[in-house]
């Protein structure tokens, strides 16, 4: 109801009140989360709008330097004030307790905003490129309260960048059924993704981390091949729905994921999962880092890639869970940096598709292996998860009630066969959307219905995304 309100708004007013009527859905959509979250996210827009335009405006060069420092503090530090503030007293209170002080600093009750990650990451590379002057500052307040809170990406994502919203939302925006069209296609394939296989896979994931020292062998085995499927299916579902929602208002974001799983390493794999976040870290810190130290060769581009999934690593959560995860893919794709050469005269005196195959598999396993750590509640239940796998192994998963819903489960399975036998196609080159809206009308709406019934009857046991959390 809110969405259909909304576009006839959107497109029923004209084209001088789009704008407008977009900010107006934000804050409503921001205001059924929290009332008081509207004005921490209006103070934060409020801030970068005005530390944007004064840096564009400053001509004095040490003036701009320390608005342009301020800006970057600023945002980091609202950022690491909420998210990481009582991370760092829980670990000063474990030294503390280790050198038997009596003191003990008191933890903070903060909520943390919704999507502060998201947001935080837009202003600063908005701010980076303005100080960079690849970019001028935005004029337009609403426009400019649009980038930071435009609702369908602002509780996950995709970290959006400046340069590709600016230019559509200060352009004409004109009535396209394609776009409704298309949009609501987008929207529904990401539910199905979401909801009938993010939501059944949530449920054995959930229950094996939630409880992880009462499991042990097969129960193990099988989350650990599965997690990564539950987690692309959950994120990039909602990414789906994300750009379809925004499609419909004739506006496109940046897409979040290209295949992941066809990835051949774990470097590839980056640019094909979780593309806005990574891509981001690689303009705004690696590839700086790399030019500025450029004199220390190598050492310097392993620095860079150890630094920056330090940075993605982090930015997922306050646990040194999240940060082993960044060290893990630090040390894979340094090791594929420094063996890039050898490995392919390896590879090149062997059939390529085994090379495929094996290096696909390893890939993923690989991600998986990171994945215990990124849902584990801590470092030990990671370590007790993998050091577990393979023992007490029990052919019985019905008796623990990992699998509480064999139904869903299966259709689960099942239906990621679908998304992957289409991923397939589009991995070959073949446009199975274009193949799909060539067949007769009666064949597509029997598609789109047969969508939306598995949608509301397998429906899983997952009640909210799992990005939303970050």
């Amino acid at each position: 109801m809110f969405l259909t309100v909304s576009v006839l708004l959107y497109y029923g007013l004209g084209q001088k009140f789009r704008s407008t009527v977009l900010l107006a859905a934000s804050i409503f959509f921001i205001a059924m989360l929290s009332p008081n979250l509207v004005l921490f996210t209006f103070a934060f827009i409020i801030l970068n709008y005005f530390l944007g335009r004064a840096l564009e405006n400053q001509i004095d060069t040490k003036w701009r330097l320390r608005i342009f420092w301020f800006a970057i503090y600023a945002n980091i530090g609202i950022l690491a004030f909420y998210k990481y503030i009582n991370f760092l007293f829980e670990n000063i209170n474990a030294l503390l307790n280790v050198i038997s002080a009596s003191n003990q600093i008191p933890y903070l009750s903060l909520i943390v905003p919704v999507g502060i990650s998201y947001y935080t990451f837009q202003a600063l590379g908005y701010i980076i490129r303005i100080n960079r002057r690849a970019e001028k500052a935005e004029r337009n307040f609403i426009n400019f309260a649009n980038y930071l809170a435009f609702f369908p990406k602002f509780l996950a994502g995709p970290v959006e960048r400046s340069n590709h919203f600016f230019p559509q939302v200060n352009s004409a925006i004109v009535f396209k059924e394609e776009n409704i069209t298309a949009g609501l296609r987008l929207f529904l394939w990401g539910m199905f993704k979401k909801v009938v296989i993010g939501n059944n896979l949530a449920a054995p994931v959930g229950l094996v981390y939630g409880n992880v020292e009462h499991y042990s062998g097969l129960p193990l085995l099988l989350v650990f091949l599965l997690q990564a499927i539950h987690l692309y299916c959950d994120f990039s579902g909602y990414t789906d729905m994300a750009l379809g929602v925004a499609r419909i208002f004739g506006i496109r974001l940046v897409d979040n994921f290209n295949r992941p799983f066809f990835a051949k390493n774990v470097g590839e794999f980056w640019r094909k999962w979780h593309i806005s976040l990574s891509s981001w870290c690689n303009d705004f810190i690696f590839s700086p880092f790399i030019v500025k130290y450029r004199r220390f060769g190598n050492r310097a581009a392993i620095a860079g890639i150890f630094i920056s999934f330090f940075v993605i690593g982090i930015w997922h959560g306050a646990n040194w869970t999240f940060v082993a995860v960044g060290i893990l893919q630090g040390i894979a794709i340094s090791y594929e940096f420094i063996t890039k050469r050898k490995r392919l005269q390896i590879a090149s005196k062997m059939n390529p598709r085994v090379v495929a195959f094996v290096s696909r598999t390893i890939t993923y396993l690989f991600f998986s292996f990171t994945l215990v750590f990124f849902n584990a509640h801590s470092i030990d239940d990671a370590f007790y998860f993998l050091s577990h796998i393979f023992s007490k192994f029990d052919m019985n998963l019905s008796g623990n009630k990992l699998i509480y819903d064999a139904n869903g489960f299966m259709i689960a399975i099942a239906a990621f066969g679908v998304l992957f036998l289409s991923e397939i196609f589009q991995e070959r080159g073949e446009d199975a959307v274009k193949y799909f809206l060539q067949m007769p009308l009666p064949v597509r709406w029997a598609g789109y219905y047969l969508l939306i019934i598995a949608v509301f009857y397998y429906s899983g046991a997952g009640d909210t995304f799992v990005y939303l959390k970050f």
